[in-house]
């Protein structure tokens, strides 16, 4: 049996809540938050479920050191390989332009520097499922602005926030 712990309103704030986690983990966590009363007088309350996943450090002073990349290669178009690196998006480019069976340079079509890249990445990957070429592929058929949509979506829970 799981057990599932009440945890504050301040609390939940660093946890990622099960309706933004797009990777299937366990609730672990919930809150309560009150409602306004009711025409019927009484009082209520909602019930919010997070995970175990704790959000990105939300403070000053301290930058992501991941980069979600895009890029694209004039030798197969149409399709966009979306991953994540700690090396410089370009560094990343060079690197599997370099590979046997390259024919032509990978070109970085968009970045994003964020904390946890690894997390962010299996969520865009999954957010976009139905534009994937092959399961075990990083390449999308898809449209840049509709990655850097999502991105931009997903990636707010893995950025600092600055007040």
């Amino acid at each position: 049996m799981i057990k599932i712990q009440r945890i504050s309103s301040e609390d939940a704030e660093t946890y990622i809540s099960k309706e933004d986690d797009l990777l299937g983990y366990p609730i672990e966590y919930y809150t309560m938050i009150p409602l306004p009363v009711g025409e019927d007088g009484r009082e209520w309350e909602e019930v919010r479920y997070y995970t175990s996943r704790k959000k990105a450090f939300q403070g000053p002073g301290r930058e992501g050191k991941y980069w979600i990349y895009v890029l694209s290669n004039p030798s197969m178009p149409g399709l966009l390989k979306i991953g994540y690196t700690k090396k410089t998006p370009e560094e990343r480019a060079y690197q599997i332009s370099n590979a046997t069976g390259v024919a032509t340079p990978f070109q970085v079509e968009y970045s994003f520097k964020c904390h946890e890249g690894q997390f962010l990445e299996e969520e865009i990957h999954s957010y976009l499922d139905s534009y994937r070429v092959a399961n075990n592929r990083e390449f999308f058929r898809v449209e840049l602005h509709d990655v850097v949509e999502a991105i931009t979506k997903l990636g707010k829970k893995y950025t600092i926030t600055l007040d």
